[in-house]
């Protein structure tokens, strides 16, 4: 039975990837990309038929804020638009696959905090209330440390091994083989938080430039090529002589969460793992000093319009509102900015391209999400006689979100829905292609927040990395100390 209707549901999710085709006028949807769809839809993970729970409630507290991860769990209803109902979907397979009912405590807020202090909360209460928390996955990380979350391998039916976790980031976060939080397709901000380049075609077109896509192809998309090209499009609106909000920009950004893909796509790392599985500090502080020359010539000497840091996360809305007004050639922004509305019916076209390089030697562009993506984990107070149903209620979640929500967004939405250009698509294959983990970012409030200081350094518009970093070096290796004492404890 489960796999009849497993099919039903790919059969639906196929006749819905036509519907949007032809409701947006796409003639690319060719036999062998649906060839190719039709194949991962029919990927299975490997829980038993006969598994089921007899109607158990699961629930599921998350952070379900408009713009950002309204739609991640779950949806009310159905509405006709293709990643609402492939997440609504997805829930009711899971329901029927496991016989359970998701019970998702939806929390409408802008502070990212807020499930996970509830989750707090139930702990310290001794509260079995939540069986699953969706948070911000700096945040859970942070609060994993502290014994807030059960070691997710210890989950009979939950397979991290498998494609539709991430893998980088089950390598990053796990130590001494233990996990207490995971991500993957299960979480729709693993793709909608990438930082990526949108730039407007139109106006390339109008100064006879090529399209960023060629400069992406031959490894010539580096941060000096972007500030060339920043101050070429610079136009004086108002021919005051001053570059203000009046103005044509070639780049629209802002100096706090828009500094942050600059780690990946400059390929800096902060902390990554010895051969023996420990963390090590290992930042280039020379190759940082000469990117941040490059950022800091970027935004403060050619034609970039650097937003003033008022609110960290809403610069990327600043961002946004601005480039879809048409204000800017190019913006640095989250790949979710093309979901908004005033993007999608922006009069100009516009393309997309991953974050620059620090120069032509570098051989592969870097892709940073932002750190608030979404990650699972298991409140230290779930009732372990449900740790079975836990393991594949995330087993059943992630691999149905593969086979239904993963082609609704990325196929329907984003490739079809969202942007009309084929090139774009290979460039969201190569951003996805080149997601960088750095456990020095994602443990960052652990580490005594070590890339916030890049942040502050970009904001004074003075290259003070030497200093800073020098005293950021003796607080990270002391943190790091702290860190592999509190897991050491957590083994215990």
């Amino acid at each position: 039975m489960k796999k009849f209707f497993a099919l039903l549901l790919v059969f639906a999710t196929l006749i819905s990837v036509l519907v949007a085709c032809a409701d947006t006028g796409d003639e690319q949807a060719e036999d062998s990309t649906v060839a190719e769809e039709n194949t991962e839809l029919l990927q299975l993970d490997n829980i038993p038929d006969s598994l089921k729970y007899d109607g158990e409630d699961v629930t599921i507290v998350s952070r379900a804020f408009l713009g950002w991860t309204w739609d991640e769990v779950a949806v009310p209803e159905l509405n006709s638009e293709p990643v609402n109902d492939a997440v609504f979907n997805r829930n009711v397979t899971v329901g029927d696959r496991l016989d359970i009912n998701i019970v998702s405590h939806a929390i409408d807020d802008a502070d990212q905090a807020k499930p996970i202090a509830e989750v707090q909360r139930a702990v310290l209460a001794g509260s079995a209330e939540y069986d699953l928390l969706a948070g911000a996955a700096y945040l859970v990380l942070q609060e994993s440390l502290e014994g807030l979350f059960c070691d997710m391998t210890q989950l009979d039916y939950l397979d991290l091994s498998q494609d539709y976790w991430m893998q980088d980031y089950n390598n990053v976060i796990s130590y001494h083989d233990r996990q207490y939080s995971a991500t993957g397709m299960i979480a729709l901000s693993t793709y909608r938080f990438a930082f990526v380049t949108l730039f407007n075609k139109n106006q390339f077109d109008n100064k006879n430039v090529p399209y960023l896509y060629e400069a992406v192809n031959n490894g010539e998309w580096t941060l000096d090529y972007q500030s060339v090209l920043a101050e070429d499009f610079y136009q004086d609106l108002n021919g005051d002589g001053k570059k203000d909000e009046d103005d044509f920009y070639g780049l629209i950004t802002a100096p706090y969460i828009s500094t942050d893909p600059y780690w990946a796509s400059c390929d800096l790392t902060l902390v990554e793992k010895n051969a023996d599985g420990e963390y090590e500090y290992v930042l280039d502080s020379a190759r940082l000093s000469d990117a941040t020359d490059k950022i800091l010539q970027l935004f403060y000497e050619s034609g970039t319009y650097v937003y003033p840091h008022t609110n960290y996360d809403g610069e990327q809305d600043d961002i946004r509102i601005a480039f879809a007004k048409g204000n800017g050639a190019m913006c640095t922004t989250r790949l979710v900015a093309v979901e908004q509305s005033d993007v999608r019916n922006m009069e100009e076209q516009y393309g997309i391209v991953p974050m620059p390089k620090f120069n032509r030697e570098q051989e592969k562009y870097g892709t940073l999400m932002h750190d608030q993506f979404t990650v699972y984990a298991i409140p230290a107070t779930a009732d372990a006689t449900r740790f079975d149903m836990l393991g594949a209620v995330l087993e059943v979640m992630a691999s149905e979100s593969l086979r239904q929500v993963k082609p609704a967004y990325y196929e329907i939405a984003l490739k079809r829905k969202y942007m009309s250009d084929p090139v774009a698509w290979e460039m969201l294959d190569m951003i996805f292609d080149t997601v960088r983990i750095d456990a020095g970012i994602v443990y960052t409030n652990a580490l005594g927040n070590p890339h916030d200081q890049l942040r502050q350094i970009i904001t004074s518009k003075k290259n003070t990395v030497a200093s800073k970093y020098k005293r950021m070096d003796k607080t990270v290796a002391k943190n790091l100390s702290k860190m592999e004492k509190k897991f050491e404890k957590l083994e215990q």
